[in-house]
């Protein structure tokens, strides 16, 4: 009879190895998960939520772990006594399961942080958060490990009677067995800390709001200080969509006139905003131009109180962010929050009324007022007519009783109201419409926003990756007529549109009867995420179109370079992150 009690030196020494492993796997799935976590903007609800969509709970490491408990449950039965003493070596059969287990869930973990579009950058905040994290882990191995040691051990001694015997002593039979549930339980409870790990992230993310909102207001304080004192023109643009575009482009026409800083890239928040006046404005800079996110009621006010306008710009109040503020009237009350800062400054707010549903911005002018410039329409400047070449735009502009013609080497129906706007934002800074136009006629494209790339021996590709929004998608569709050369065809990729919240189902069907339309080939990325844009391109096809379903965007972007002819226009429209096309599989 093996006696487990004997082997106690051994198994203390087994659970400081295993605690150190189920340690070791928290920290290999806690970067896969703080990935996901920091393309969440670090927001636990929403974090939580894409956890529950994706169903991201750990499968592969819990099932070994509970085929180990299994197995180390058996082992204490009267029915492997024999087994034990002819094959002692069992008896550890569950430890080898249990690092097997841990082994294969690593593996997910390191594998689900490989190929991705947006890999985890270790951040201070990043940093910071795993420190928290890590120390949590150990706490929570820790408590398992002591709870698993009070778990029943030792010695179960039992009498059988054995009537057949001859004598009545021989009758009796002694048995001395050994029973130790400290493993089982110790495996129980790493089962718990793995499915708890997501959580033990957001607590620690938690625990350190304090922190991180007094870094901030550091961070904060330096910048409205060095902000006060250089004191450059701001410009402050918001809207659902088209700000990054016409930020962009309003920061050409700028800096031909005097230096200029913008926010790079997508760059809208008040962290993102903070830093970029900590490292980049200096003294030359006379004109800053801020681009705002609305990520709730209340953001762009506050982003408004670090930078004030002294002229605001709203290019769209739309559906692009309709999941976050559930009605267009929260919307406009959430755009026109810029427009409020920038009348108590004195200054101006220009708006597209291209953009925004007319009886919002009625709505909105009456209850905020102050000196608007109204583009499109009937306002102030409008824009008249404008054509789509395979150079670029040409746009008939009217401000009263000045017409304009302006040259723009952009594609797009929706950047021609862009232009527009960041003209007339120009306007209202004092620049002359002389200045606007030979600086719009030399205006770089815009990356990843209808980026046309031309090459006389591969297809014209028209990149409009980031950030896909029903207006920009109808554009850029219309554009593929323009750019596509003889015999050649109009290819389209796309993932679909994020954040349209109820109207998601809506919008997919009829851009998908639209593809219909422009397109030859749709290559659909995850469609089971898009049925509607399915559904709509089947209904409007007419048997000219070839539609094909792709799992990822590499798998779609592969097939396109395969099959690909010099006359074809290729649409890459929108290209999501990892959230939201990633098989996470734990």
């Amino acid at each position: 009879m093996t006696d487990l009690s004997s082997l106690d030196p051994v198994l203390t020494s087994i659970a400081a190895m295993m605690g150190a492993a189920v340690y070791l796997f928290a920290v290999t799935r806690g970067s896969a998960l703080m990935m996901f976590f920091q393309q969440e903007e670090y927001d636990n609800a929403r974090f939580v939520d894409w956890f529950r969509e994706k169903r991201a709970f750990d499968t592969t490491a819990s099932f070994g772990l509970l085929i180990a408990v299994l197995w180390s449950g058996v082992m204490q039965s009267d029915l492997s006594a024999n087994m034990r003493e002819s094959v002692p070596w069992l008896v550890f059969g569950p430890f080898v399961v249990f690092a097997i287990s841990l082994a294969a869930g690593a593996a997910k973990s390191v594998a689900a942080q490989k190929d991705n579009k947006k890999p985890l950058v270790r951040t201070d905040r990043v940093k910071r958060i795993l420190r928290t994290y890590y120390l949590l882990v150990l706490a929570s191995v820790a408590g398992a490990l002591i709870l698993a040691s009070l778990g029943p051990h030792g010695s179960t001694y039992s009498v059988s009677y054995d009537a057949s015997a001859a004598g009545w002593f021989d009758r009796l039979e002694f048995m001395n067995l050994s029973h130790d549930w400290r493993f089982a339980a110790f495996g129980l409870l790493t089962i718990a800390i793995i499915q708890a790990l997501p959580f033990i992230g957001i607590l620690a993310n938690k625990l350190l709001e304090p922190a991180e909102e007094r870094v901030k207001a550091k961070f904060r304080n330096e910048a409205v200080e060095k902000f006060n004192r250089l004191a450059p023109k701001v410009v402050a643009i918001t809207g659902s969509f088209g700000k990054t575009s016409t930020k962009h482009i309003l920061a050409h026409i700028l800096e031909a006139a005097a230096p200029t800083l913008a926010t790079p890239g997508s760059v809208n928040t008040e962290m993102g905003i903070t830093r970029v006046i900590r490292e980049q404005l200096t003294p030359e800079h006379q004109y800053f131009i801020v681009e705002m996110g609305a990520y709730g009621p209340g953001s762009i006010a506050r982003l408004c109180r670090l930078t004030p306008p002294d002229v605001a710009l709203v290019t769209a109040v739309g559906a692009a962010h309709y999941e976050r503020f559930k009605t267009l009237e929260t919307v406009a009350k959430a755009k026109f929050e810029i427009a409020e800062a920038v009348f108590k400054k004195g200054g101006k707010a220009v708006v597209s009324t291209d953009g925004i549903p007319a009886h919002l911005l009625s709505e909105r002018m009456s209850a905020v007022e102050g000196d608007y410039i109204q583009v499109g329409g009937t306002g102030d400047i409008v824009l008249e007519r404008y054509e789509i070449t395979p150079d670029g735009l040409k746009i008939d502009v009217r401000e009263q009783e000045d017409k304009q013609t302006l040259q723009v080497p952009l594609f797009g129906e929706h950047q021609a109201g862009n232009i527009v706007v960041a003209a007339a934002t120009a306007r209202a800074l004092g620049l002359p419409w002389s200045a606007i136009k030979g600086a719009l006629a030399t205006v770089p494209q815009i990356r990843y926003r209808l980026e046309v790339s031309k090459s006389t021996e591969a297809p014209t590709i028209i990149n409009d990756a980031y950030n896909s929004n029903p207006i920009g998608f109808a554009a850029a569709l219309e554009c593929m007529d323009v750019l596509v050369d003889t015999g050649g065809r109009r290819i389209l990729v796309t993932p679909g549109m994020v954040e349209l919240g109820a109207i998601h189902d809506q919008e997919h069907e009829r851009l998908g009867r639209l593809a219909a339309e422009h397109a030859d080939v749709v290559c659909v990325v995850t469609p089971d995420r898009i049925p509607t844009f399915v559904k709509g391109l089947e209904a409007a096809n007419d048997g000219s179109t070839t539609v094909m379903t792709f799992t990822t965007q590499d798998a779609a972007e592969a097939w396109v370079k395969n099959n690909w002819k010099s006359a074809d226009v290729v649409l890459f429209e929108n290209n999501l992150p990892d959230l939201y096309e990633a098989e996470v599989r734990f």
